[in-house]
């Protein structure tokens, strides 16, 4: 299951990668994969984070422990993904 977390960030681009190691250092804690923050060329968000973990609840607790929502973030989604095909091995 993937988790991606679709925001818009007012502030310096270096206080994202701070709160990419907040995410980052998370996912090592909770066991999720942290597949890092990327900027979707096609879509109104400024960044998406992604995790890649078992379950909806592993990745809502990744974003949380991370800190929620920083000042800067000022609103975001958290959209769920999951497999479909190829079938998980």
């Amino acid at each position: 299951m993937l988790g991606h977390i679709y925001f818009d960030w007012e502030g310096p681009r270096d206080s994202v990668t701070e709160y990419g190691k907040k995410l980052e250092a998370s996912c090592n804690k909770k066991g999720t994969k942290f597949l890092g923050i990327w900027s979707p060329h096609q879509d109104k968000w400024n960044f998406v984070g992604m995790i890649e973990a078992k379950s909806m609840d592993d990745i809502f607790q990744s974003f949380a422990e991370a800190g929620g929502m920083p000042k800067e973030m000022r609103h975001s989604i958290l959209k769920y993904y999951g497999r479909d095909y190829p079938p998980e091995a």
